[in-house]
């Protein structure tokens, strides 16, 4: 699949899910439909590109694993910060989860860098960033929760929710349904033989 593919079906689901324009609270969060379709296609095409990088192991094995680990991040992204702009752009004092989260993915950042020695800035001035330190916290969860043999098919999301496989267990399993309801509203895209 190409990046162009999974970008457009990501800005698909995101129109339908959260259509931009509609959020008034906080006032940084502000902006009309049309600036928020534009950003939601550069947000859209970033968690392609990670998602579809080569040097990035998907979530999820199988023919469309890495479409798979698309929708995931698209999911958590979702309910960490339901794609505003305040939250995607670093604006203003609700975007940053009390100070300590930061980015659509609402990566903990206390001080200093990420293990990729990224700031909390890098990871709001790059979509990019943000989404691949979510895949690596994710990688990591799905290492990790394997070793302890979870029993949880997705355990890694619990790690990636509370830092622990066996915790977080009620948010986890709503952000599971979500992304069992969008799939099943928007299908992935087909491959291609």
């Amino acid at each position: 699949m190409t990046i162009e593919t999974l970008a457009a079906w990501i800005l698909s689901v995101m129109m339908a899910t959260v259509p931009p324009g509609r959020s008034t609270r906080p006032k940084e969060a502000r902006e009309t439909a049309a600036q928020g379709k534009i950003r939601y296609e550069a947000i859209a095409n970033a968690i392609a590109k990670v998602s579809l990088d080569p040097k990035e192991r998907p979530l999820y094995s199988g023919p469309q694993g890495r479409e798979k680990t698309a929708a995931l991040m698209l999911t958590i992204s979702l309910h960490e910060s339901h794609w505003r702009r305040d939250v995607d752009l670093g604006l203003g004092p609700k975007a940053h989860g009390g100070g300590r989260y930061w980015c659509m993915m609402q990566i903990a950042v206390d001080s200093g860098k990420t293990p990729e020695g990224w700031t909390r800035k890098q990871l709001v001035q790059s979509r990019e960033r943000c989404f691949r330190r979510g895949l690596h916290i994710l990688q990591r969860g799905r290492k990790y929760c394997a070793k302890v043999k979870a029993k949880d098919e997705h355990a890694f999301v619990n790690h990636y929710a509370s830092g622990y496989c066996d915790r977080g267990r009620k948010a986890v399993a709503k952000r599971i349904r979500t992304l069992r309801r969008l799939l099943k509203k928007h299908p992935l895209p087909a491959q291609k033989p």
